[in-house]
């Protein structure tokens, strides 16, 4: 598994300012907006829970709100829920799913989820 977006989802957030109180407070104010139903902060609130900043690590509790961001339509949250499903994390692990949620952030031309989504089908003997 490539883990080149999540390491730079990683990087990302521990150079965009220190992992302290201010972090906390990115938190914090992430799940306000994330509340008020956008996407953007949905799917960054998933993340913070999947890496485990500003909050406990929780697997689960990020696929819930990378869920709500993607089922908004959200590009970046419908990878990464394709993700949390081929791996298994925070959910049983299910290559039809992960392949749903690549295929529809590649239609919204996340190319990520093109890639994940073509590798998938190649593992899975191609289109026929």
């Amino acid at each position: 598994m490539n883990r080149k977006p999540l390491f730079c989802i990683v990087v990302l957030l521990l150079f965009s300012g220190p992992v302290n109180g201010e972090t906390l407070s990115r938190f914090q104010a992430a799940m306000i907006e994330a509340g008020k139903g956008n996407p953007e902060a949905q799917n960054k609130v998933g993340t913070y829970y999947k890496i485990g900043i500003g909050t406990d690590q929780n697997d689960a509790e990020a696929v819930i709100w990378y869920r709500k961001a993607a089922d908004l339509g959200h590009a970046e949250a419908q990878f990464n829920l394709g993700e949390m499903y081929e791996e298994g994390k925070g959910v049983a692990a299910n290559i039809d799913m992960a392949l749903t949620w690549y295929k529809k952030a590649c239609e919204k031309g996340w190319k990520c989820g093109c890639r994940n989504y073509l590798k998938l089908m190649e593992d899975k003997g191609g289109c026929n």
